[in-house]
């Protein structure tokens, strides 16, 4: 087992080492579904705030409230949340500097086909391609309530049951898209939605690969992980590349001691020859759901048995000692989630530019920090990290508030230098030099005149 694993990790280390002195990747001939910008930001499909560029100007009359959701690091795209009447949905669309590149174009165009001819309860559904004033072409996707699973295992909020039900769904999912054709190549525990409420999965992501991968050796290291090896070495990919990455959500799960009770199956998943692999996703199914024989569910029990007495003794240890390991997974898991939020106060900053003398300068930003303190909640019953979230947000309040404020004495001043009001002139007339600084301390005398 051991020889296997580091037989494995050395190839991948070979692989990279080989294409990043040839500097290229080829992609799988086989249709792939991807996007790259979930497994480097983390998003959930949950109504995140808006973002629009500055300079941009986003109209349709038949989407209204559009939200950006995120926007891919690495790649094209970026998400964003609207309604449609009484209906939320989903708006994909391409990065503004991207919007009339002809190949990324074609590649949207082309993951709207793909997705539409896929119709299956635990496949995300695409509405529509339309083209949206500031936006350009779009995708608009169902709307789906819920948290990746991602986000889940790094919590913990899901059960054993639950998991269990879930991967079958994705088997599902993954069976109906292989018997048409299509191959999903990037399947990855952020690519699949759990729906709140009835946990039931939803795969996303579907079309061309928006990324190359030789554009960062960090996320190339980074996405290997529920990668299968042919894809990185540029080799045709089939339904056991779809195998090899439900291994290592599988692997991904146990990690994080959810459950322990798939290792076997993620081993017969990963392995690195396709052929040494299950055959179908199906058979993946069959081995995830079958339960346990009579022989082996008294085997078990005899072991159990015997080894009761010592369990009585060293089971508290190792429980203190997995409680331990889980506490520490999860301080890095909220680290990650402040450095997410602490990345994301630029953004905020546009979204709450001063752009008016009759504002209030103090922003409303209730809406996001609410939703901030909500990803970081679950984290609280760690010792600590409450205080830590808490500095965070106040921290990031500070700096909108400061850039408003700065926003505000350069509207300010601006107004000031060109009113032509007999009180502003006189002002201007008496500073004896024409400076920023005087000019500031003038405007706010004269913005209180007026006011």
């Amino acid at each position: 087992m051991q020889g296997a694993i580091f037989h494995i990790i050395a190839t991948k280390l070979i692989i990279i080492s080989t294409y990043y002195k040839k500097n290229a990747i080829f992609a799988p001939n086989s249709i792939m579904m991807s996007e790259t910008m979930f497994s480097n930001f983390e998003p959930v499909e949950n109504g995140q705030p808006q973002q629009n560029q500055a300079d941009t100007v986003i109209n349709s009359k038949d989407y209204q409230d559009i939200r950006l959701l995120t926007a891919s690091r690495f790649g094209a795209s970026r998400v964003f949340t609207a309604k449609s009447g009484a209906k939320k949905v989903i708006i994909k669309a391409l990065k503004a500097e991207l919007m009339n590149d002809p190949k990324c174009k074609a590649n949207l165009r082309k993951e709207y086909e793909i997705t539409t001819q896929l119709d299956h309860k635990y496949i995300r559904k695409a509405i529509d391609l339309v083209t949206i004033q500031g936006l350009g072409e779009c995708i608009i996707f169902e709307y789906i309530e819920g948290k990746s699973l991602a986000e889940h295992v790094r919590v913990g909020t899901l059960t054993e049951k639950q998991v269990k039900n879930i991967l079958a769904e994705v088997c599902d999912g993954l069976y109906y898209m292989h018997r048409n054709q299509v191959v999903h190549c990037d399947l990855k525990p952020e690519n699949i939605i759990v729906t709140e409420g009835d946990y039931k999965a939803k795969i996303i992501d579907i079309g061309l690969p928006e990324t190359e991968y030789k554009t960062n050796k960090e996320l190339l290291i980074k996405e290997m992980e529920f990668i299968a090896p042919e894809l990185i070495k540029g080799e045709d990919c089939d339904a056991r590349s779809d195998v090899y990455s439900m291994g290592k959500i599988m692997e991904f799960i146990n990690e994080r001691n959810i459950s322990r009770q798939f290792n076997s199956i993620a081993t017969h998943c990963i392995q690195f020859s396709k052929e040494q692999r299950y055959d179908s996703i199906s058979e993946v199914k069959s081995a995830i759901t079958k339960g346990h024989s009579v022989v082996k569910i008294f085997i078990i029990t005899l072991i159990l048995c015997a080894l009761g007495t010592l369990a009585i003794v060293y089971v508290p240890k190792i429980k203190a000692k997995a409680e331990e390991e889980k506490t520490e997974r999860r301080k890095i898991d909220f680290t990650h989630e402040i450095e997410r939020i602490e990345g994301n106060t630029e953004m905020l900053c546009e979204k709450y530019k001063l752009t008016s003398l009759n504002e209030p300068i103090s922003a409303n930003w209730t809406e996001d920090s609410l939703a901030y303190y909500q990803t970081l909640t679950p984290f609280f019953d760690i010792e600590n990290l409450k205080d830590a979230a808490m500095e965070v947000l106040h921290e990031q309040k500070a700096i909108i508030d400061n850039r408003r404020q700065l926003d505000f004495e350069n509207l300010l001043l601006s107004s000031f230098k060109t009113a032509d009001d007999s009180l502003a002139e006189a002002l201007k007339s008496a500073i004896p030099e024409q400076n920023d600084s005087l000019l500031m301390i003038e405007a706010f005398k004269w913005f209180g005149q007026q006011h």
